[in-house]
């Protein structure tokens, strides 16, 4: 029975992700209890700066496997989506020039390296992780950091073109991606409810 129910989540995208290792402070914002939980401790992702600490132990929650990148969706779950046959670099490349953000040129340079060149859903572990970095930042109630939230809505318009150009890969099953890109647009709407997140995952 545990077979086939482990089975069902993870055709459907979701599959349960690592358990709690530890109990982290009262004082961090839900979000960083959730995901520092899933850490040692001594993480490398762990920093002072709470919003950083949740952004990058998100990045370290995603798991890969054989054409899938699994993105840490919180409350012991992760989302597996199948990898498109794109190239980072072309996708951001087309990317128009006013919505590029101030981010633009560094994240473009990231997906020229090894690891990010033909892992183009490094793009949707990007946004996840700025997502969450909201999400903190709105629980700790902080007037700073607003980047945050601009970088947020900058991947957002990243993971829309990314979107585009894997729908129109032929053979290449879009139904994790949209099912991810609208479940996050919907929390990212939710977060940060001032900025308009007229993005469209059709």
């Amino acid at each position: 029975m545990r077979t086939i129910t482990l089975l069902l989540a993870l055709l459907s995208g979701l599959a349960k992700a690592d358990g709690p290792v530890w109990n982290p402070p009262a004082s961090y914002p839900p979000i960083l209890r959730d995901v520092a939980s899933r850490l040692k401790p001594d993480t490398d992702a762990r920093d002072a700066d709470l919003i950083t600490y949740t952004h990058e132990a998100t990045h370290f929650l995603s798991r890969w496997r054989p054409g899938y990148h699994g993105v840490y969706v919180l409350e012991g779950r992760r989302h597996y989506i199948p990898t498109p046959p794109l190239v980072t670099a072309a996708v951001l490349s087309k990317v128009p020039a006013d919505r590029r953000g101030t981010i633009y040129d560094t994240y473009l340079r990231q997906a020229r390296t090894e690891y990010w060149t033909t892992q183009p859903l490094m793009i949707i572990d990007e946004w996840n992780a700025y997502t969450h970095g909201c999400m903190a930042r709105r629980q700790l109630s902080l007037a700073s950091r607003q980047e945050t939230d601009v970088h947020c809505h900058t991947f957002a318009g990243y993971a829309e073109v990314l979107y585009a150009n894997a729908r129109d890969c032929e053979g290449y099953d879009i139904t994790e991606l949209r099912r991810y890109c609208r479940d996050n647009l919907e929390r990212c709407r939710a977060t940060v409810p001032e900025m308009n997140w007229d993005f469209r995952f059709d």
